[in-house]
C-alpha cells in the first residue's frame, strides 16, 4: 500500500509516496496514476481580496445605443396603484418594496404579437418594441414569460426618457437563465418569466430584435406582468441628494462612511433586489472569498430572502450604495449594479444561509470578504454592515451575547431559546451602536475583519435600544455542514506515478514471476490547488 505524506509548498502541495514491500501489481511496463479528492488539513480562516480593475464581464450588459433606427413603441399604461397594506409571502424580515400588477393586454403572447410593430432593419433583421407604465411607481421591472425565443435575438430594455442607457441581453442568455430554473425543479411559470432591471421610474420599454430570415413567429413571449416599485430604489446620479431616493432608515443607524476602518468590510457589502411571484423585495448579502482566491463570485445571505433557484435568477446587486461622505446626503459615485442574476448553491432553514453565485462580476474595487469558520466565544466585538429599508449603507457595532436555539412558529415570527449546546444555530447580538431594520436580512456580521454570521431577525420592539436582541445565523455551522464544499473544496491530485526505472532489470522472469531486479518507483508530484 503507498503511504502519502502532505506538505505545504506556498500554494500548491507536495505529495511523496514511499513504496512499501509486499505490494502487489500490473503488468510489467505498464504505468498508472491514482487520482484521489484529498482535503488538505481543514481551511477555518481565509483574508480577503479585491477585484481588480479590468476583471469585469467582457461585454456590459448596459452601453449606450449605437447609432441606428428607433422604433416607436406601442403603448400600456396602467392606471393609479394601490399599495396593499401587507406582503403575504415567505420573506419576512425581507423588505417589501413592490407588488405585482397584472398586464391583461400582453398576458399572451398573442396579446403581445398585436402590439409589436416591426421595424425593417438593414442587416435584414427587424425589431418592435412596447413600452409599460405603471402610474405613480418609483421603479419597475417586467415580467417576461419565454416559451421560445431565438438564440440570436437581441432583448433591450431601457426608459423613454433615457433611450440611450440600454439594458442588452440575448435570446439565449435569458434561456439559459429559465434553464437553470426549470433543472432545479420549477416547472411553473414563474420559472418561465425574465425579470428586467429595475428601472428607477414609472416606464420601461421592452424591444426586441430578431435577426434576418427569422420570423416573428418564431417568438412565444409574454408579459402578463410588472412589478410596481412603491418605495424609490433608484441609483441617483452623482451629486444628486439621495437621502429622499432611498427608504430612510431609522435615526439610531449609522452612516457606513464615517468609519474607514471598516472599509475593506463596507466593500463586500451589497444591496439585493429580487422578485418573488411579483412582489419586490430588498434584502443584503456579502461577497465571499474562497480558500484559492479563484474571484468566483460566491455571495452570502439568509435562506429567507432567496431559497429557490427562480427567486435567485431575478436577483440585482447594488454595489458601494452609500454615501458619498461621512453623513452627506450625495449617493457615492462608485455605486453600481449587477443585473445578471445568480445561481443558487445552498439554502437551508437550520442556520437561515443562502449561498450563491452571482452570474456577473462583481465591480473592480469591490471585496471578496474574509471570514472564520471557527465557533466565536461570547463576548466577542462584531460590526454588521447592512442596507436597512433598502437605505444608504449603515453599521452596527456590538458583541456577541451568547447562542440562541430558533425555530420559526407558525405566523412567521421566530422562536428563540438560549442555549449552550454546541449545536445552537444562531448568535444573540448585542449593539451598543446602530440598529437593524428590514432589508438588513441576510447582512453579515464580521469579528477580527471576517465573516462569522448572517442576520436572521430581531425583535422590533425597541429597534434603537442596547438590550434589543438581534439573531445572526452562525458561519462555522453553515460551513461544516455545506459551504466549505465550495469555500474550501477537496482537492483532486494524483498520489502517484508507477513505473520501472529502466535498466533495472524486467518485473517479471520468464516464467512469469516478479524478477529479481529493483522494485519500480514511485515519482513525486507537485499538483497546484
Amino acid at each position: 500500500m503507498a503511504k502519502g505524506k502532505w506538505m505545504a509548498r506556498g500554494a500548491a502541495l507536495v505529495v511523496v509516496a514511499s513504496l512499501v514491500s509486499g505490494c502487489g501489481g500490473g503488468g510489467g511496463g505498464d504505468s498508472g496514476a491514482v487520482t484521489v479528492s484529498a482535503a488538505p488539513s481543514e481551511v477555518l480562516q481565509v483574508d480577503s481580496a479585491v477585484q481588480p480593475a479590468g476583471a469585469e464581464d467582457a461585454v456590459s450588459r448596459t452601453k449606450q445605443r449605437a447609432a441606428g433606427p428607433r422604433v416607436e413603441p406601442a403603448r400600456v399604461a396602467l392606471p393609479a396603484f394601490v399599495r396593499p397594506k401587507a406582503a403575504q409571502s415567505r420573506h419576512d424580515g425581507a423588505r417589501w418594496v413592490g407588488d405585482a400588477r397584472a398586464i391583461e393586454a400582453t398576458a399572451t403572447a398573442d396579446g403581445l404579437q398585436r402590439l409589436l410593430q416591426w421595424t425593417p432593419l438593414a442587416n435584414g433583421g427587424m425589431k418592435a418594441a412596447v413600452s409599460f407604465a405603471s402610474e405613480d411607481a418609483q421603479g419597475l421591472r417586467l415580467g417576461v414569460r419565454v416559451r421560445q425565443i431565438p438564440d440570436e435575438a437581441v432583448v433591450r430594455v431601457y426608459r423613454q426618457d433615457r433611450p440611450d442607457a440600454v439594458y442588452e441581453t440575448t435570446g439565449q442568455a435569458i434561456l439559459q437563465a429559465i434553464g437553470r430554473n426549470i433543472a432545479a425543479g420549477d416547472a411553473s411559470d414563474n420559472a418561465r418569466t425574465w425579470w428586467t432591471p429595475h428601472s428607477g421610474a414609472s416606464e420601461a420599454t421592452l424591444e426586441i430584435e430578431l435577426p434576418a430570415g427569422v420570423p416573428a413567429a418564431a417568438l412565444d413571449v409574454a408579459v402578463p406582468a410588472l412589478a410596481h416599485l412603491f418605495e424609490n430604489l433608484s441609483l441617483p446620479p452623482e451629486g444628486a441628494q439621495a437621502a429622499k431616493a432611498v427608504g430612510d432608515a431609522i435615526a439610531c443607524n449609522l452612516d457606513a462612511s464615517c468609519f474607514d476602518e471598516y472599509a475593506p468590510q463596507r466593500d463586500a457589502v451589497a444591496r439585493m433586489l429580487f422578485v418573488d411571484n411579483g412582489k419586490a423585495y430588498v434584502c443584503t448579502g456579502t461577497l465571499l472569498n474562497d480558500r484559492d482566491a479563484t474571484r468566483t463570485p460566491y455571495f452570502l445571505s439568509a435562506n429567507h430572502c432567496i431559497a429557490s433557484q427562480t427567486v435567485a435568477s431575478t436577483l440585482q446587486t447594488d454595489w458601494f450604495f452609500r454615501s458619498q461622505a461621512c453623513n452627506s446626503a450625495t449617493l457615492s459615485p462608485r455605486s453600481t449594479a449587477r443585473t445578471g442574476g445568480a445561481t443558487l448553491l445552498y439554502a437551508s432553514a437550520d442556520t437561515d444561509t443562502a449561498l450563491l453565485r452571482l452570474n456577473e462580476a462583481p465591480p473592480p474595487g469591490a471585496v471578496f470578504a474574509a471570514w472564520d469558520a471557527g465557533p466565536q466565544a461570547e463576548s466577542a466585538a462584531v460590526v454588521g454592515i447592512h442596507h436597512p429599508r433598502g437605505d444608504l449603507q449603515k453599521i452596527s457595532t456590538g458583541s456577541i451575547m451568547g447562542t440562541l436555539a430558533c425555530t420559526n412558529d407558525t405566523d412567521g415570527s421566530m422562536l428563540c431559546d438560549s442555549s449552550t449546546d454546541a449545536s445552537a444555530g444562531y448568535y444573540d447580538v448585542g449593539f451598543d451602536r446602530g440598529t437593524v431594520e428590514d432589508g438588513s436580512s441576510g447582512s453579515a456580521i464580521f469579528h477580527g475583519g471576517r465573516v462569522i454570521g448572517t442576520l436572521y431577525g430581531f425583535a422590533s420592539s425597541a429597534q434603537c435600544s442596547v438590550d434589543d436582541v438581534r439573531v445572526y445565523g452562525r458561519f462555522d455551522l453553515a460551513y461544516q455542514k455545506a459551504l466549505k464544499q465550495w469555500l474550501s473544496p477537496p482537492v483532486s491530485v494524483p498520489v502517484a506515478w508507477r513505473h520501472p526505472a529502466r535498466g533495472f532489470g524486467a518485473p517479471h522472469g520468464p516464467a512469469g514471476r516478479r524478477g529479481d531486479g529493483p522494485a519500480p518507483f514511485w515519482h513525486e508530484w507537485l499538483a497546484a490547488r
